[in-house]
């Protein structure tokens, strides 16, 4: 019973995990979409772009970890 409990409990942590990804990759799609714009228009980005990697980042750590648990 303990092995469904731990797989029950995988699934759990995996199916946060995607939902986490997929709130940084609209994060970061919005973040890009931002940045490209502000860089038309001929700002300065690069604290936008210095968090933007930030959040990459965190991305590839989630889908690390969805890996691992899979």
């Amino acid at each position: 019973m303990s092995a469904a409990l731990t797989s029950g409990t995988r699934a759990v942590e995996v199916e946060e995990l995607r939902r986490e990804r997929t709130a940084l990759q609209l994060r970061l799609e919005d973040g890009y979409q931002r940045i490209e714009r502000a860089l038309q228009a001929g700002q300065d980005v690069t604290r936008w772009e210095d968090f933007w990697v930030q959040l990459l980042a965190q991305y590839e750590q989630v889908c690390d970890a969805i890996r691992d648990l899979d």
